[in-house]
């Protein structure tokens, strides 16, 4: 394609496809941008023809689509990027609540409950040392374990009751 003749047809048709294509995009600098991409395949591309601008705004509208499909495509990935934060942030609060919700219940164990199950599922001790730090026997240690788990599983059963209405839902501890 000659120089003139490209020139030419830049001129006369650069507004008209300016326009189509800022229709469709609403966006000054996008309409730019795409006017440009357009003119440099038509450089590329572009054999005589008396039609030029129903394929001027064919490769703009090509173009735009191009575009568009690029930007939904981000969008899309944007959105399932805040999708699985939100979900993260409400699980951490479910679970925040579910701590809090077990650390009230353990409040109300006895004394020596409390410490072998705050020794036990909190900081990591075994029975053995469990019984060495309590100073009491390690069969003593596994009853009161056992009894301190029983409680607080009956005392979240009934919270979840008050809760939810007397529903009969069940906890693992």
């Amino acid at each position: 394609m000659e120089k003139d003749l490209l020139e030419q047809v830049y001129m006369e048709y650069m507004k008209p496809v300016y326009l189509y294509l800022f229709s469709l995009c609403h966006s000054h600098e996008t309409a730019e941008d795409l006017t440009q991409e357009t003119f440099l395949r038509a450089l590329c591309s572009l054999e005589q023809t008396e039609r030029i601008l129903p394929w001027l705004l064919r490769v703009a509208k090509n173009l735009y689509i191009d575009v568009w499909r690029r930007e939904r495509a981000s969008r899309m990935q944007q959105e399932r990027e805040l999708t699985d934060e939100e979900e993260e942030i409400l699980e951490q609060l479910i679970k925040k609540e579910q701590n809090r919700r077990l650390y009230g219940t353990i409040l109300c164990l006895s004394d020596r409950e409390r410490e072998a199950v705050v020794l036990y599922y909190f900081a990591g001790f075994s029975q053995e040392e469990i019984g060495r730090q309590m100073e009491i026997g390690h069969g003593n240690v596994r009853v009161i374990l056992h009894r301190a788990k029983r409680k607080l599983k009956e005392m979240l059963k009934e919270s979840d009751g008050k809760r939810h209405g007397g529903s009969d839902t069940k906890r693992r501890v």
